[in-house]
């Protein structure tokens, strides 16, 4: 009975993003935790989190973005016009997975009126991803990242994006369980399926830890919802689980 909880959460996040999908609000507490999930998922990726976040005293904004479609620095317009609209006046977090963590450096090289106190990155490609420049001999796979995800390469949008502000507290958490073993062969011994664990880091980031989880399922590993929940309340790891 105990998996019951955590098969439904996996079903969830794995529901495809749909036509209607919207941004969801939920709880009045403040701070307000924005959620940005990643490539060719949903809001319901980041919902299993959102629930824990909300059990814990803390409001959500779940926001979808048609993460295929379009070209990083047109998702980043539109995630910040709903932030600005959703959490005008009200102090604010960033939680992002994967591909939501560049749209969130590109929000703030272009908007620094928007920076939250916090942001958490979980499993970011901030160095780019080797697997995207390998699709690049594939052009039909290449094609089915999208416009967002074919920009991640490890010359691309990535490394030319600045670091968040200095006035953020940032924080990354890494995987190091591969559930993927295709693509292992193209990544660093220590990877999460998808990203390399060394690719993650960003300069300025106060927080750095890989915990043992895949790309996939890293927002709900008990140590990453831990580590999010600490550091959203204070800019603190617990003591049990020091900085890398």
């Amino acid at each position: 009975m105990k998996s019951e909880p955590r098969l439904r959460d996996r079903i969830e996040m794995l529901t495809p993003p749909l036509p209607w999908d919207r941004p969801r609000r939920l709880g009045e507490a403040e701070p307000l935790v924005v959620l940005l999930h990643g490539l060719w998922r949903g809001w319901r990726a980041m919902e299993p989190l959102a629930r824990r976040l909300r059990a814990e005293g803390f409001s959500t904004l779940n926001i979808p973005y048609p993460s295929t479609r379009l070209p990083v620095p047109v998702l980043a317009e539109r995630v910040f016009r709903v932030i600005a609209q959703e959490a005008a006046g009200r102090e604010i977090h960033w939680i992002t997975h994967s591909l939501g963590g560049i749209i969130a450096r590109e929000i703030l090289a272009g908007h620094p009126e928007a920076a939250p106190r916090r942001l958490m990155m979980l499993a970011p490609p901030n160095a780019g991803s080797e697997i995207v420049d390998w699709t690049r001999r594939h052009p039909a796979l290449h094609f089915l990242l999208g416009p967002a995800g074919r920009s991640l390469g490890t010359d691309g949008l990535p490394v030319r994006l600045p670091p968040p502000p200095g006035t953020v507290e940032t924080a990354v958490i890494m995987g190091s369980r591969s559930s993927i073993p295709f693509f292992r062969k193209l990544l660093d011994p220590e990877n999460d399926g998808i990203v390399s664990a060394g690719r993650g880091k960003l300069d300025g980031t106060l927080r750095f830890k890989v915990v043992n989880a895949d790309h996939t399922f890293i927002q709900t590993h008990p140590e990453t919802v831990r580590l999010c929940l600490d550091f959203l309340r204070d800019g603190q790891w617990p003591l049990n689980s020091p900085s890398d």
